[in-house]
Parts: structure tokens; sequence; C-alpha cells
């Protein structure tokens, strides 16, 4: 069995960082993580805290969200929109558990949010676990968690979250945790289709992943537009963009660095212009340099020679990929350690810069690329590309579920699709209303699997996000009454005074 307080290795990018004025928060994190060898840093001020982060991009940052000098949700929305810093994970502790407050975090980008009141903090033993969690959510342990679930059956609604690449009449790219197959709907709603009216509005995918993602999403899926009148609605939609094209930002170019000097990485953040026709991602290290490629599918890749050289291996991996699309790469270096000659020489169909990447260079580059585009990338003027900041790229997806569980960490599901480890959601159902919660508790993805019988869909457990000391009361409550009377008998058996209460 695995114990959760058992001790780790972890590697050498794994550490935490703890944003707070005062000490007590890290008190709580060393002491919660005191058997595990993981570095930890306290930091009291939002200045000092966005330059380290930056600096040193850890893998965690916990934050103190009831501190009046720092707005948590706009903080966590800038680190995770920074060139470097977008894969630094956040937890939010703070006494303000507002379904608006937590809402706003998840959509920012928060991690977790915790509740921590007046006498009152997390069990250190399921923050260590979640620690590791983070530390491991694309393949976690099943095991980190104590998950001991009663039945807990009712149809319930999930809503997830996501964006909209481009748009045009008939067709749009979305960005999900949701992994939809060709063939697939789910229903949306979005604030453009709101304003023009278009009613029963669902995508069907097309295809799943033939572009590299622009925001930080599992998927990027080419979809069918479905409403109630496709004819009308079409043609609304083509008059909306021919009318408003002056609103779109297309990016057509994606860069990648992969660059660990902190300095240089500064320099190149700020070459790095929203009225530019390009976009860029990244990285201070090649440990998952494949997934990188394969996630991001960019169309120029430029490298730090020191890190080719640490790591020649997992550089190996770019010759297949530039055979199959459509990619250049570029080595640079800002020092003479390395012989320039024997990088041509090793990998002659790269180019190799003899110094650091400059923007007059940089912009050249972009310029020459863009006219090699393949077709089907080149800017298109019946689409409309959104900006990330535009409302219109913002949507929500509605599914029916199914609830099956309920743990004391949180809850089963069934699902018509799967969802991708570490999926933020919302499950709406009667059942936890039935326990006296709110309709609508907040939850991370944390596995799934298909059933055996595909009329079941596809089982997907979720941990429970920003409860606070009731809602882990009125849960142990519900899970005793379960175990002591049966699911069906609980169900029934509600007391009138509770339902007249609510």
């Amino acid at each position: 069995m695995f114990d959760p307080n058992s001790f780790w290795v972890f590697n050498y990018d794994m550490s935490i960082a703890v944003l707070d004025q005062g000490p007590e928060l890290f008190w709580f994190v060393s002491n919660a993580l005191l058997q595990d060898e993981i570095p930890l840093k306290h930091i009291q001020s939002i200045d000092v805290g966005e330059k380290y982060i930056l600096q040193e991009l850890p893998q965690i940052v916990i934050i103190n969200g009831d501190d009046k000098s720092l707005l948590p949700e706009i903080f966590i929305g800038r680190m995770r929109n920074h060139v470097f810093a977008r894969n630094t994970l956040f937890i939010v502790m703070t006494s303000d558990i507002s379904s608006d407050f937590k809402k706003s975090l998840l959509i920012a980008g928060a991690g977790q949010v915790l509740y921590r009141g007046r006498g009152f903090s997390p069990s250190p033993k399921f923050f260590a676990s979640l620690i590791k969690w983070f530390l491991t959510y694309k393949s976690p342990e099943p095991l980190i968690f104590d998950y001991k679930p009663v039945p807990f059956l009712a149809p319930a609604e999930f809503t997830s979250y996501g964006r909209i690449g481009w748009i045009s009449e008939n067709q749009c790219l979305v960005e999900t945790n949701i992994n939809l197959n060709p063939g697939q709907s789910i229903e949306i709603r979005n604030t453009l289709f709101e304003e023009l009216e278009i009613k029963n509005l669902k995508l069907e995918c097309i295809e799943k992943n033939k572009v590299g993602r622009y925001y930080q999403y599992s998927n990027s899926l080419l979809c069918k537009i479905e409403s109630k009148d496709r004819v009308k609605d079409a043609k609304k939609l083509s008059a909306w963009i021919e009318n408003n094209h002056e609103i779109s930002k297309h990016k057509p170019i994606k860069l990648v660095y992969f660059e660990s000097d902190a300095n240089y990485r500064n320099e190149i953040k700020q070459m790095i212009k929203t009225d530019k026709r390009y976009c860029a991602r990244g990285y201070s290290h090649l440990e998952d340099f494949q997934e990188v490629l394969e996630y991001q599918m960019p169309h120029l890749l430029l490298i730090n020679r020191d890190l080719i050289q640490k790591n020649k291996s997992k550089f190996d991996a770019l010759k297949s990929y530039m055979q199959n699309h459509f990619c250049f790469c570029i080595t640079y270096s800002s020092s003479d350690i390395y012989d320039l000659d024997e990088f041509k020489k090793n990998y002659p169909n790269i180019m190799h810069s003899p110094k650091i990447i400059e923007l007059d260079l940089l912009e050249s580059m972009i310029s020459k690329l863009e006219k090699k585009l393949p077709q089907n990338q080149q800017t298109d003027e019946k689409k409309i590309f959104f900006n990330k900041h535009s409302p219109y790229s913002r949507l929500t997806f509605h599914s029916p579920c199914r609830l099956t569980e309920l743990a004391l960490c949180g809850v089963g599901i069934e699902l018509p699709f799967n969802i991708a480890n570490f999926c933020p959601c919302e499950i709406s159902s009667h059942n936890f209303t039935l326990a006296q919660m709110g309709r609508g508790q907040f939850f991370r993805s944390f596995s799934g699997k298909a059933n055996t019988d595909k009329s079941k869909g596809i089982y997907q457990r979720l941990i429970f996000m920003g409860q606070n000391i009731k809602d882990n009361e009125l849960v142990k409550i519900t899970i005793e009454k379960i175990n002591a009377q049966g699911f069906d008998s609980w169900a029934a058996n509600e007391p009138i005074s509770d339902k007249k209460n609510r």
C-alpha cells in the first residue's frame, strides 16, 4: 500500500514557494512536508514573489488568498500567462470560499483552493497528499489519497471550461480538457452565440490535436457548429465575422524557447510583444522535450546549446519531428564553450547562431517563416481569431453525467467522454442538496478509466476543490448516514424539517 508520508525522491526542478507576509502559512507547509525533501522558499512580498517565480520557476506556489495586498486571481492569471511560468501550479489558502471567488480562482488557473480560517487548517496528511498529487498529476499514484467511497447514485450536470481559438460560420477550433473523439458532440455556452441568439448550441468534434495549443488545455479540437436553425445561424455568424474582422488577432507563428538562464529568459519575455504575429512558450530544460513538441507543435524552436549538450538523447527526438511537421530550429549560445562547427556537423538540418537571438533577427526569421507557412495555416479572412483576453474566446462545456460515489476527499462520476487528469469542473446534483451542501460543487479530475459495461460511460474520480469546514463536516455526516442506513434509505428518508429549512 502506498504511504503518502513515505520518502520521495524529487527531480531537480521540484520546488515550492510560499507567498505570505507572515510566517504561519510557511510553518504549516514546512511541518506538513517535514518528511519529504522538497526545497521550500518563504516569500513575504508580491514583487519579490513575482521575481522569484520568474527566476526559479518553482513547480508549486502556495498563496495566502486573504492577503489584502495580493489579488490572487489577478496574480495567478498574470503568472500563468507568462512565457516561461505557465507550468507553475498554484494553491490558494483562504477563508473566503464563496462560489464566485472559487470560480474566479479556478478560471484564472488556481490548482486548488483550501479553506484556512480562524483555528482551522487543512489536515497535514491531506495537504502532503495533495502536494504529491500536484507533482505527479499527469499519472498519479492511485493510492495517494485515502479514498473510501460510499454509494451516491444520482443524475448530475457536468460543467468545464475552454477557449475558442478561431471561429468561422460553420466551424471553430476550441481548446479544452475534455477528450472528445471525432463524431462526439457536447453542449456549449459562449457570449458571442448568446448575443447572436443562436440556440441549442452544440459542437461536434471533427478532428483532434492536429494543431498545437495556444492556451493551457490538454486537447485542441476542430469542431462543426450545430444549432437549432443551422442555415439561419450560419448567416448570422458570417455577417458578424465580416463586420468585426478588425478584432481578429491571428498569430500564425508559434515559437518555443528552451532556455535555462533566467536573465536571458527575461530578455526573451521583452521580445514577445502582444501586437506581433507570433506567440511564444518557454521551458527551462529538455526533460519532456518530445512531449512538448507533440503538445505545442511549434513552427520555430530556439534552443540554448548548453541544454542540448547536457541532454543529447532527449534532443534527438527533433529529427523525426521535423521530418513530419512544418518546423525549423535554431540553436544559439551566449558563450564560446561549445564548438559551433561540431554542432553544425552533428546537426546539419538545423541552423546554429554564433550568439543569442536578438529582436531584429527574430522578426526577420518570423517574416520569412510566415511566407512559407502551409496554406491551411495562413490567415483566413473568413475566420475570426480571438484575443485571449476577449470574452468571446471563453466558453463553458456542459454535459449530463451520473454521480456514483462519495468519499471524504471527492466523488466518482460517469461521463460519456474522457477528461484529462487535473481537469477543473463543477458538478451540480440534487444529491448535494440532500446532503445540505450547495447544489454545485467544484472539483479537479484525479483519474479516469473506461467501464467494461459501455452503457455506464467513463468513470472519473474527482477531488473536491474549495471546501470549508461546514462542507467537510456535511460530507462526513452523509457518509456516516449512508454507511448506517444504506444509500436508498438515506435518499428516501431525509427529515422533513431539513427539507423545509432548505
